[in-house]
């Protein structure tokens, strides 16, 4: 029994069955009980009913010898039943019982086992004619009804259910209907209950066959396979994981495939020169001197530097990147960073504005991380700012205000921020910025700036330094790039 449904409706079966017997179990002895109670108690009336005559006799003859005579009497005096009307015949013919009236509704019925006991518990007394004699036991005699002369009991008076005979058949018959309509009632509960467990189990797993195909579907390679959602239980909860899985390795599987692409494309044109301008000197078209090296050279170069990104990057993508964290004087760090690409700055005709106070609290991080991450900023924003622009860098203590809203919990901040006067990226690529390989300038190739991995990178870096790096620009106005340390 493999199938969950199979399992589920057998469960569903097992419990229904179980809870079933329990209940007709429990039915059918409350009935019995209540019904022996009725019929205890119904004796208990009865004699309570014939109690008084009984007393009348034991007062006229001061004892119960013939008391057998006074059961004929009273039998012989019995109205039909329905009948309320005339008076007792007889020994208690006087004796209208309680209120005076006749034997009426009470009249003693021709069935009825009635036991008369003397003060010491011996039957005097038996319309069956088979105890006479034989002394009751206590619980017995406690079930019947006193019988009393002057205040002193003489006798115990007891009405027993015939256990044969025509109301003996009917009180069995009774409870025979009964429990037959107590099984009956548990049997159609039971099958009314299997059947709606049957559409539960149905419902429950139609959507969990839907997943099943779903994720076959996936194993072969179709990541766009999705569930529908028809619940907001667990079982929808386990569609929604499975969606959300789902298009996570459906935009992984793009990602992937558009580095593949993009990766494949950086390499191709530095080793279409690389072999070009090999084969050229191979074939004597140009000599071998150290101007037709230097293409070959540089072209090596953004080979390497190409291949180190994309390690970093694989590193970051998988935790492993490495964090040495010392106390770093993040002030220093960034006027040595800004030294460092002054000559490029001069070259393109670009100011670079250094905004930094002169005292700095100090940080504990990786200062050859942060160096590449300031490098890569001030490389993209030279990049990216034309002849006669401005390129600031600046760096402050975040205000309390601006530090809650980057998600501090308690931690100072320190606040970097790279900003130049360049043609501003468009709004809808400015959340892509930090995408590898991502370019918002599409006609841009790999000549005219880096390898579309720069700000993937420090953004990794950033994160792992417990920081959180952003892009804010207007297109005509430049981009600024922003990033914070947490100060510990």
């Amino acid at each position: 029994m493999r199938s969950l449904s199979v399992k589920l409706i057998g469960a569903f079966a097992l419990v229904i069955v179980v809870g079933t017997a329990i209940t007709y179990l429990v039915a059918e002895r409350a009935v019995t009980s209540q019904f022996r109670l009725y019929v205890s108690r119904r004796g208990q009336l009865r004699a309570e009913y014939w109690a008084p005559f009984f007393a009348d006799y034991y007062a006229q003859t001061g004892g119960w010898d013939g008391v057998e005579a006074l059961l004929t009497d009273l039998s012989s005096a019995a109205t039909p039943p329905g009948m309320m009307g005339g008076r007792g015949r007889g020994t208690g013919a006087g004796h209208g019982g309680p209120g005076g009236q006749g034997m009426g509704m009470m009249e003693l019925g021709l069935e009825d086992h009635l036991l008369l006991a003397d003060a010491d518990g011996r039957v005097v007394l038996d319309s069956e004619s088979q105890l006479v004699g034989q002394t009751l036991p206590s619980d017995e005699l406690a079930q019947g009804v006193p019988v009393t002369v002057e205040g002193e009991r003489v006798g115990t008076l007891l009405v027993v259910a015939p256990e044969t005979g025509a109301s003996a058949a009917l009180a069995l018959d009774f409870l025979v209907a009964l429990n037959r309509g107590v099984l009956l009632a548990a049997g159609v509960a039971g099958l009314v209950a299997i059947l709606l467990g049957a559409v539960l189990v149905r419902q429950i797993i139609a959507p969990l066959r839907n997943l099943q195909s779903a994720a076959g579907a996936i194993a072969h390679g179709d990541l766009s396979q999705r569930v529908a959602i028809t619940s907001r239980d667990e079982v929808g909860d386990v569609g929604r994981a499975f969606n959300q899985m789902a298009e996570a390795l459906e935009r992984d599987e793009r990602l992937r495939r558009q580095m593949m692409a993009d990766i494949a494309h950086e390499l191709r044109t530095p080793l279409t020169v690389i072999q070009g301008q090999v084969e050229a000197l191979l074939d004597g078209v140009f000599p071998l001197t150290p101007e037709q090296l230097a293409p070959v050279h540089d072209e090596t170069i953004l080979l390497s530097r190409l291949v180190t990104d994309l390690r970093e990057l694989a590193l970051a993508e998988a935790g492993q990147l490495t964090i040495e964290r010392r106390t770093v004087d993040l002030g220093d760090l960034i006027r040595r960073a800004v030294a460092a690409v002054e000559p490029v700055a001069a070259e393109k005709d670009i100011t670079l504005s250094l905004d930094v106070p002169p005292t700095l609290p100090p940080i504990s991080a990786d200062a050859d991380r942060l160096r590449q991450v300031l490098h890569n900023l001030l490389s993209n924003a030279l990049r990216h700012t034309p002849a006669g622009g401005r390129v600031t860098i600046s760096a402050e203590l975040a205000p309390g205000e601006e530090a809650r809203e980057q998600g501090s919990t308690g931690t100072p901040l320190l606040l970097v921020s790279v900003a130049d006067t360049g043609p501003g990226i468009p709004a809808e690529d400015l959340p892509h910025v930090f995408d590898r390989f991502y370019r918002a300038d599409k006609s841009r190739s790999r000549a005219g700036g880096g390898s579309g991995l720069g700000l993937t990178i420090a953004r990794y870096i950033v994160e792992a330094h417990g920081g959180r790096i952003w892009a804010q620009s207007q297109v005509g106005e430049g981009t600024r790039i922003t990033f914070t340390l947490p100060i510990s």
